[in-house]
């Protein structure tokens, strides 16, 4: 048995920050209970950095997260689990060394695969898993048949499952959805989130036993999660998870946009935007399954003046140049 470095004797004995990891797919409302949370954070004064990872190459959230006075780390283009293993130890390392953090907040992309990600930040000598949450959305959830295996991942994998949006549902409906979710996890708490609102004696502090006897099943192991070769590497491929953005034409009215979106093809799962009818106003556009939502946000919040859709779903890349087309086309209806 060998003797350990002088470096590895001096990490281990440095504390590691604490990193609460936030699943759930596409649309789930991860980005609502994680904004809420931060605001019970910070009046506790403790020091977060929060990092959003999305499909795309445009990050919505983040930049309203800019306008909350909180660290922001981004990355694009992939999932945290797979295309981006290397970005996603370099942002740790990054994060430790200049900003200091008290705790770290990830929102994995809908895409992402619990399982490698627990895995990639037990490996890290600087952070420790503090735990894995689901956000399950129970106004569209109606199942596992026909969503990927990510997707059942996402629920097998956590310490804590998350009702979101509860307060549009009934009881049955909840009774419904806690039957589907039974059937891959039965050892996992549920709790609900009001209009998105968890506390956080409840968010955080999850380490899970289970969730470790989980991940000691899984085949991975510590020393090959960096590796680019791991059975998650080709996830969205699998899937079919696929995404673009699109820029939103200026000054057109909310009712056209709306209208746009309702007429939007099936497999357009989830929408993200900022919308700008006028120069004085500016609006933040959710679209989840057949809801949408268009409200108000403080202009302030933002650093740019981006109009901009974000567009996720299963295999709609064949779609990207009619959809593009058809948002540039109302333009031309604009009054003169």
């Amino acid at each position: 048995m060998r003797s350990l470095t002088y470096l590895e004797v001096m990490e281990s004995t440095i504390p590691r920050v604490p990193t609460t990891v936030f699943t759930g797919f596409l649309g789930a409302g991860k980005t609502t209970i994680i904004a809420n949370l931060i605001d019970q954070l910070q009046t506790t004064g403790v020091k977060v950095v929060y990092i959003k990872n999305e499909i795309g190459n445009e990050n919505v959230d983040a930049k309203i997260f800019k306008g909350k006075h909180i660290q922001t780390k981004e990355l694009l283009n992939g999932c945290i689990c797979c295309t981006l293993v290397g970005p996603f130890i370099q942002a740790i390392d990054e994060i430790i060394e200049t900003l200091k953090p008290d705790r770290i907040l990830i929102e994995a992309s809908g895409a992402a695969d619990p399982a490698a990600l627990a895995l990639m930040i037990d490996s890290h000598p600087k952070i420790k898993r503090d735990g894995v949450l689901a956000i399950i959305d129970v106004v569209n959830f109606d199942g596992y048949i026909d969503l990927s295996l990510t997707a059942q991942n996402q629920t097998k994998f956590t310490d804590l499952i998350v009702f979101n949006k509860v307060e549009l549902v009934n009881l049955a409906r909840k009774q419904a959805v806690v039957g589907y979710v039974r059937e891959l996890n039965t050892h996992s708490p549920i709790v609900e989130a009001p209009a998105g609102k968890l506390e956080a004696s409840i968010a955080f502090g999850l380490a899970s036993l289970e969730l470790d006897q989980l991940l000691a099943n899984t085949g991975f192991n510590h020393e090959s999660v960096g590796q680019q070769q791991h059975p998650h590497q080709h996830h969205l491929i699998q899937d079919g998870i696929e995404s673009f953005s699109a820029p939103i034409p200026q000054g057109v009215a909310e009712q056209a946009l709306r209208q746009f979106l309702e007429q939007l093809p099936a497999a357009v799962y989830r929408v993200k935007g900022i919308f700008r009818p006028n120069p004085s106003a500016v609006f933040l556009i959710n679209k989840v399954g057949q809801r949408i939502e268009i409200e108000p946000v403080a202009e302030q919040s933002l650093p740019s003046t981006d109009t901009i859709l974000v567009l996720t779903g299963f295999r709609i890349l064949q779609f990207q140049a009619e959809i593009t087309n058809k948002l540039a086309l109302l333009a031309q209806n604009l009054p003169s």
